[in-house]
């Protein structure tokens, strides 16, 4: 639904609230009834056009910069909302005829033990401003949170993998898709969404797969070749030879022995960031296709 589509729903929602307070006035409630009814459509209406201006808000920020999500397109909206409820609490309180001072008097009081009461919820609000503000993490990131309080299995490499010099990075990946002040959402790789307060994030290791600062990535190739096929002199300038067109960081070198008749050749290249597994695939197969190569050739 538009934005002038809500704004029209919403005067009528004013009109209705106001045609119900008259249709009461008119019966002649008791103060009671009529109190709660004025301070029931000030928070109807109150919320509902907080709501329609902070998400109108979001989207005109959304547009002027298309393809990111600038950081004024959260937290102006948020800002807007929250003084809303903010307006929607006083109006209420001025309803029932609370003055300025008695609130400030009560405040006093009342904002002790609710600051207590609501420490977790405003840790939270407080992280979501700091991660809002500073850019800890932006919408659109692809990232992986380490932390000790989320919950995850470690994971254990196969015994094909024993020499290998990969690991398993731990934690939970998934894409950033929203960043609120009380929590932020992502979407797992499995397609699950996953809801982390924004306390516990900040507090987290954050790896983020989509940096600004680092463009390329560095992926190790580890391949088998059979030792009475190969000429320990040339191998690792044939491997060479056969990955020409990638960018060799580290390596060919023969690194370890898999049993006594295997050797393993170890390298490692340079890839762009977002296309680190494909470019990984290439040279793989490259690797086995000169592998199968001097197999066939070398007689039984």
């Amino acid at each position: 639904m538009k934005f002038y589509q809500k704004f029209l729903l919403g005067i009528l929602l004013i009109f209705a609230l106001f045609a119900l307070n008259v249709f009461v006035q008119a019966l002649k409630p008791s103060s009671l009834i009529s109190l709660a009814l004025r301070a029931f459509s000030i928070v109807a209406g109150g919320i509902y056009f907080t709501i329609i201006f902070s998400d109108g808000v979001r989207e005109v920020l959304e547009r002027r910069k298309a393809g990111t999500l600038p950081a004024s397109a959260i937290i102006i909206p948020n800002i807007i909302k929250y003084i809303g409820y903010i307006l929607v609490f006083i109006g209420v309180l001025a309803t029932f005829g609370v003055t300025s001072a008695e609130a400030l008097a009560g405040g006093t009081f009342a904002g002790l033990v609710f600051g207590l009461a609501l420490q977790p919820v405003l840790e939270n609000l407080f992280a979501g401003i700091l991660i809002i503000s500073t850019g800890f993490i932006s919408i659109g990131d692809h990232i992986r949170i380490l932390n000790s309080q989320i919950p995850y299995m470690a994971a254990n490499l196969p015994p094909y993998k024993y020499f290998s010099r990969e690991y398993f990075e731990q934690g939970l990946e998934g894409t950033v898709i929203e960043i609120d002040l009380f929590y932020s959402r992502l979407i797992l790789e499995n397609g699950r969404e996953y809801r982390i307060p924004n306390s516990l994030l900040l507090k987290s290791s954050v790896i983020d797969y989509t940096s600004k600062l680092s463009k390329k990535l560095y992926v190790s190739i580890r391949v088998e070749f059979p030792l009475d096929k190969i000429n320990l002199n040339t191998i690792e300038e044939e491997v060479k030879e056969a990955l020409k067109d990638f960018e060799i960081e580290e390596g060919p070198y023969l690194s370890e022995q898999s049993d006594k008749e295997h050797v393993i050749i170890s390298l490692r290249i340079s890839a762009d960031v977002n296309n680190w597994k494909k470019a990984k695939s290439e040279a793989l197969k490259r690797i086995l296709a000169l592998r199968h190569k001097i197999v066939k050739e070398q007689p039984a």
